[in-house]
């Protein structure tokens, strides 16, 4: 079976606590547009390095979760951790790594 490689679209950070340097704020949800390069999120969003790696979707895995993602349909939540400067994808980088692409 063929699998999509999205891994370098959420660059990965060492996931240690950093108590210095400011904090972003965002609220309980994001809309799709942050997820576009030029939005607050996209930069700060990090995977850390004990996540696997994001090339295990097919292309129709994909395909399939765009369509439920445009049809209004439920997604699972993404689990964010904040630490410092950078927002940790706990849980979800196969689903943020799609919307992106």
């Amino acid at each position: 079976m063929v699998k999509v490689n999205l891994d370098a679209l959420i660059p990965r950070e060492d996931f240690e606590v950093n108590a210095g340097g400011s904090t972003s704020q965002f609220g309980q949800t994001l809309q799709i547009r942050d997820l576009e390069k030029g939005s607050f999120f996209y930069p700060i969003v990090r995977k850390p390095d004990f996540q696997r790696e994001t090339a295990d979707w097919s292309p129709e895995r994909i395909s399939n979760f765009i369509e439920s993602f445009l049809d209004g349909d439920l997604i699972p939540a993404i689990i964010l951790w904040q630490s410092g400067t950078n927002i940790f994808v706990i849980d979800g980088g196969h689903r943020l790594s799609a919307l992106i692409a």
